[in-house]
């Protein structure tokens, strides 16, 4: 190993910024779009080759087809991810990214497949969620490489399908099948404020279908209209959202930063979303459909939250005059609940601090409402060392139109990652 400062090995990270913004550009312009998710092969291709040169050995993981159909979006193509290993240290260290991007909306000011650098930006989707983490993963290995590094961990590193849409997503299939070993967990999701991730919420998907009968409007007393037939149920459906959205969590939320939030700690959410009913003014609707998007806190259960749905409905059918009313649970995302004081998050701080300048008081400890599949490597593993660190900030457009990162975040995710598996 050369006898290098870490200020040198950080500035040799400075010194290859072309070479970072080839591989953002060339991973981010795989169009992994999901639903439907097309193209994860082409992204692999490119990404095994840079870790094989790296000496990494390199392994494609397929999803088998019918796990991923129970998945209710238009899904095509091979479900593939990669697992790529180096070192014989018996000390493992996982680094997970996801390969896949929302859908691009309009009004886009730049090509969003293309890597557009302006004013120290680069532009694409994906970028801040997350294919500019997997661009820093690379750089940090070719320089942990080229500067003859010793890496102190056996590195296991995942790139996965479909966490964008949840519910049976790549890291899930590995988790299952024994591709995650006991050790910690870098999730490149993370971002670069100074932020201590403690949890995220569980989220459930509701679809509510209530039946009625149709005819003509000027007749109505022939039909069942499904519209007004919902609204008993809807309404003991928002009695219930009162009463959900009282509880809190021991862990700090969003209040602690958002003064509009219900409380400085997590809380549930429940959204009645979509609703869809209806073709014409003079037919009486036959269907309603409505979805209801629950979040819960680490403190509540997948099956209470299913019970309590279930209890509301019911109520409110004993005031509707609707044929029939069916539910369809999808359990999206279970809640996780990190250790943000464990020796590699704590170890994971001080690469921080020392990459971005901040202290301790900088720090904000507090869980997310957004939601993780590294919640399903939890529930498989039981691993609570799990430390999240990304690209992105608050400001670079996560799922949004013109997303982006500063290079100088993706220079700082490789630093942290080199001094993180060095150190």
């Amino acid at each position: 190993m050369i006898n290098l400062s870490i200020k040198e090995i950080f500035n040799k990270v400075d010194e290859k910024e072309d070479r970072l913004i080839e591989i953002f550009r060339n991973v981010i312009a795989v169009d992994t779009t999901v639903p439907p998710g097309l193209n994860y092969d082409k992204l692999v291709e490119y990404l095994e080759s840079e870790f094989r040169k790296l000496e990494f050995s390199c392994e494609r993981v397929l999803v088998p087809e019918e796990e991923w159909k129970q998945i209710p979006y238009p899904l095509k193509g091979d479900r593939i991810n990669l697992v790529a290993k180096q070192g014989k240290t018996d000390k493992p260290l996982s680094i997970y990214a996801h390969m896949d991007v929302v859908p691009i909306e309009e009004g886009w000011d730049v090509n969003p497949f293309a890597g557009i650098v302006k004013d120290d930006k680069i532009y694409g989707r994906g970028a801040s969620d997350m294919k500019g983490s997997i661009a820093s993963l690379l750089l940090a290995l070719d320089v942990i490489k080229e500067l003859n590094l010793v890496p102190q961990y056996d590195l296991n590193c995942l790139l996965c399908t479909d966490e964008e849409i949840g519910m049976y997503p790549g890291v899930y299939y590995l988790a299952r099948k024994g591709y995650i070993p006991e050790g910690p967990i870098i999730c490149m999701e993370g971002m670069q404020d100074p932020l201590d991730w403690l949890a995220s919420a569980g989220c459930v998907d509701v679809s509510i279908k209530v039946k009625g009968k149709s005819c003509h409007s000027g007749m109505n007393f022939l039909g069942v209209n499904a519209i007004e037939e919902s609204i008993p149920i809807l309404n003991e459906l928002m009695n219930l959202k009162k009463e959900v959205e009282k509880r809190e969590s021991e862990v700090p939320g969003a209040g602690i930063m958002m003064p509009n939030a219900p409380s400085n700690k997590m809380t549930p959410m429940f959204n009645i979303d979509i609703i869809n009913a209806g073709n014409k003014s003079n037919i009486v609707p036959s269907l309603c459909t409505f979805i209801i998007n629950r979040r819960y806190i680490p403190e509540e259960k997948y099956e209470d939250i299913i019970e309590e749905i279930k209890n509301a409905v019911e109520i409110g059918k004993k005031n509707s005059k609707a044929l029939d009313v069916t539910l369809n649970f999808s359990h999206i995302y279970p809640a996780i609940k990190v250790n943000a004081s464990s020796p590699n998050a704590l170890k994971m701080k001080e690469a921080v601090k020392l990459v971005q300048g901040y202290k301790d008081e900088n720090f904000i400890a507090m869980g997310l409402s957004g939601s993780t599949d590294m919640a399903f490597v939890q529930m498989v593993t039981g691993n609570e060392d799990i430390i999240f660190r990304g690209t992105g900030r608050s400001d670079t457009c996560f799922h949004a139109k013109n997303e982006f990162v500063y290079l100088k975040d993706l220079k700082a995710l490789a630093k942290e990652l080199i001094y993180f598996i060095i150190k």
